[in-house]
C-alpha cells in the first residue's frame, strides 16, 4: 500500500514536470498567433457593437429621408400645378372675349377683304365700271371694318399683356425653384454610392461569414471592419442627403410664398 502511494506521487510529479516543459518550450509563433486571435476577438466585439448602432441609425435616417422626400415631391408637384393656374381664370376670360370678337366680325372682314381683291382684279382688267362699284361697296363698310379690326386688336393686346404678366409671375416662382434640381442631382449621385456600398457589402458579408465558419477571428475582424467602414460611409452620405432634403423643403416653402394669391 505504501509502495502504491509512492508510485502515484512519482507519476503526478512527472506529469507536472512535463506540462511545465511544454509551456516553457512552446514556440513563440504559437503565442503570437493566440495573441492575435484574442485581439481580433476583442476587436470583433467592439466592431459588432458599432455596426449594430450604425445599422439602426442608418435605418432611422433612411426612413426620415423617405418621408421628407415624398413630402417634397408632393409639394413640388403642387407648386408646379399652381404655377400653371396663375391668372388662368383671367386669361381664359380674355381669350374667350378675343375669340368671340374675332368670330363676330369675321364675315364683315372677309367681305371687306374680298371686295379689295375684286377692285384689284378689275383694275388689272381696266374695268372702270366694276372698279367703281366695288369701291363704293368697299368704302361703304370701310369704317366698320376698321372699327372691327381695332376692337379685335384691343382684345388680343389685352390677352397678350395678361399672358406676359402671368409669365412674369410664374418666372418668379420658377426662379425660386431653380436650386432644387441641382440638389436632387446631388442626392441621386449619392444614392448611387449607397447602392455600390450595398453591393460590396454582400460580398464582404460572404467572406465574413466564411471566416466565422472557419474560426478565423483575424480574418473575420478584418471583414467586419470593412462592413463597419462602409456603414460609416453610408451614414455620412445619408446625413448629407437628409440635410439636402431639408434644404429642398425650405426652397419649396420660399417658392410657395411667391405664388400670387388667386
Amino acid at each position: 500500500m505504501l509502495q502504491r502511494r509512492r508510485k502515484n506521487r512519482y507519476i503526478s510529479g512527472l506529469v507536472v514536470l512535463i506540462m511545465c516543459f511544454l509551456f516553457v518550450a512552446r514556440p513563440l509563433y504559437a503565442e503570437a498567433s493566440n495573441t492575435g486571435w484574442d485581439a481580433a476577438l476583442t476587436s470583433i466585439d467592439e466592431l459588432y457593437d458599432n455596426f449594430t448602432a450604425l445599422e439602426l441609425a442608418n435605418k432611422q435616417d433612411k426612413q426620415q429621408i423617405q418621408v421628407l422626400r415624398k413630402q417634397n415631391n408632393d409639394k413640388l408637384k403642387e407648386i408646379n400645378s399652381k404655377v400653371q393656374l396663375i391668372d388662368k381664370v383671367k386669361l381664359d376670360k380674355l381669350k374667350t372675349e378675343a375669340d368671340q370678337t374675332q368670330k363676330k366680325y369675321a364675315p364683315l372682314l372677309a367681305e371687306y377683304t374680298d371686295l379689295g381683291k375684286k377692285v384689284t382684279e378689275a383694275r388689272k382688267r381696266k374695268d372702270r365700271k366694276s372698279v367703281l362699284l366695288y369701291d363704293l361697296k368697299r368704302n361703304r363698310i370701310k369704317a366698320s371694318a376698321n372699327a372691327a379690326r381695332q376692337e379685335i386688336k384691343l382684345k388680343k393686346d389685352a390677352l397678350t399683356a395678361a399672358k406676359k404678366q402671368a409669365a412674369a409671375k410664374a418666372k418668379i416662382v420658377k426662379d425660386a425653384l431653380l436650386p432644387v434640381q441641382p440638389l436632387k442631382k446631388q442626392i441621386t449621385a449619392e444614392n448611387k454610392k449607397i447602392t455600390d456600398f450595398n453591393k460590396n457589402k454582400n460580398e464582404v458579408n460572404k467572406r465574413y461569414k466564411a471566416a466565422v465558419k472557419e474560426g478565423d477571428a483575424v480574418k473575420a475582424a478584418a471583414e467586419l471592419k470593412r462592413i463597419v467602414d462602409d456603414a460609416n460611409q453610408i451614414h455620412a452620405i445619408q446625413k448629407k442627403t437628409l440635410d439636402w432634403e431639408r434644404d429642398i423643403r425650405s426652397l419649396l416653402q420660399a417658392a410657395e410664398n411667391k405664388l400670387p394669391s388667386q
